[in-house]
């Protein structure tokens, strides 16, 4: 099985308070970026594109040409660091592609402190640090704008495979927005989040493992795992599976993981039939071996797996949303496509790159996304994402109340199958 390194700064969206790129505060002291620089590096994303990228069944190349041309005139004019990111982050987000991203070290990475999501036609507050901003709070706007009108724009600065994606993660992206942001709620209060200082709420801990326990008797067992960025998540779902074998049932939750490394052993652990890998599509070095010219593209198919003998023989239900993403897309697809599992909940980001990584200098980098990833039928995925077998979308009273619909639903489901 191939391994994907997706770091948790390339597609790990989901958290509060993860920087666009940055580990350094907008009032740090930034080196000198002068107008020869800012071309040097705009020159070499755009060489990189021509030479890694893969993803032109998404964008086409005059679309690409003209995104740069922009981008080129906006690297020739004498403006602060924070206007060239953003140009540069638009030049990315013309990619459409979730895995090609801009990274500056010199970003304003300050936590955002809350993160909205949209919710039956509206904003709401699905995570704050902010004592007056609850969660299922409708926001109407956002430093005056009209929420929608706010986030359509942002959007335009996001890398990602689609619009949905873009849209969602507008507030991963910390640098898009003003040290102090003003948020007007439904009932017209104006709260007003002061980045600069710490928030008065304090978040719950993010799990360092992946967590379990018994949803019905010692029948049903429901798994929990977070994030695949770090092995200890993997090793610690598989543990549960082992300790959970008796059960009938397995739910497995893995609403807001957004990647990190392809969990090969875990996948093996629960999947008790025959599973094909994703076709992949991936580029060749030019026949001359000039970087100039871009590469051919090769389509590889996907790999049988056989199943392991003492793989989980019980039933498999997969909880997934809107977050899960790169790696965690990988473990969701062979469920889906064998019906190995049963898919509860929202489709998923619809997201492949296993990014090429260069550093540019001045704190900047970038990853391009260099392969490409279908169905093992050859069916679309990015862009379109792994959608559930029982859908299950997000209302307001639900978030506002904590209200695991999902988990709800899937419950009856079991019960009626």
């Amino acid at each position: 099985m191939f391994v994907h390194l997706r770091t948790r700064n390339v597609m790990c969206h989901t958290a509060l308070g993860i920087v666009l790129a940055a580990t350094m505060s907008g009032t740090a002291q930034a080196p000198a970026f002068d107008v020869a620089d800012r071309v040097a590096v705009a020159s070499k994303i755009y060489a990189l594109v021509q030479q890694y990228f893969v993803h032109w069944e998404g964008v086409s190349a005059a679309e690409v040409e003209a995104a740069y041309r922009q981008y080129l005139a906006a690297a020739k004019q004498e403006s602060p660091r924070d206007q060239f990111d953003r140009a540069s982050l638009r030049f990315i987000a013309t990619l459409r592609n979730g895995h090609t991203q801009f990274f500056d070290n010199q970003a304003d990475g300050r936590p955002l402190k809350f993160r909205l999501l949209e919710v039956e036609g509206q904003w709401i507050v699905i995570g704050s640090q902010q004592v007056r901003l609850a969660r299922g709070a409708v926001i109407r706007a956002i430093d005056g704008q009209p929420s929608e009108a706010f986030v359509s724009e942002a959007a335009r600065y996001v890398a990602a495979s689609n619009d949905r994606l873009a849209r969602t993660h507008v507030f991963s992206y910390p640098a898009l927005f003003h040290e102090k942001v003003s948020l007007q709620l439904a009932d017209g209060e104006t709260v007003v989040v002061d980045r600069s200082v710490p928030g008065d709420a304090t978040p719950p801990p993010p799990a360092r493992v992946s967590e379990g326990r018994w949803l019905r008797g010692q029948e049903v067992a429901y798994i929990r795992v977070p994030s695949f960025g770090n092995a200890v998540y993997e090793t610690s779902a598989i543990d549960l599976v082992r300790q959970y074998v008796k059960a009938s049932t397995l739910v497995v939750d893995v609403r807001g993981n957004g990647g990190g490394t392809t969990p090969q052993q875990l996948i093996v652990a629960l999947m008790n039939r025959p599973w094909r890998t994703w076709q992949e599509v991936i580029p060749q070095p030019a026949a001359s071996g000039s970087q100039a010219d871009r590469p051919t593209f090769t389509i590889r198919d996907g790999r049988l797996q056989s199943p392991a003998a003492d793989a989980y023989a019980g039933r498999v239900f997969l909880l997934i949303d809107r977050f899960c993403g790169s790696a965690c897309e990988d473990f969701v697809m062979p469920f889906k496509d064998t019906g190995r599992g049963v898919l509860v909940g929202e489709t998923t980001q619809g997201s492949s790159g296993n990014p090429y990584r260069a550093d540019l200098g001045q704190g900047i980098s970038v990853a391009i996304g260099a392969k490409r990833y279908r169905f093992p039928d050859g069916a679309q995925f990015e862009g379109v994402g792994i959608a559930p077998d029982v859908s299950v979308e997000r209302r307001v009273a639900d978030v506002a109340a904590g209200r695991d619909a999902v988990l709800e639903r899937v419950l009856q489901v079991m019960s009626s199958r």
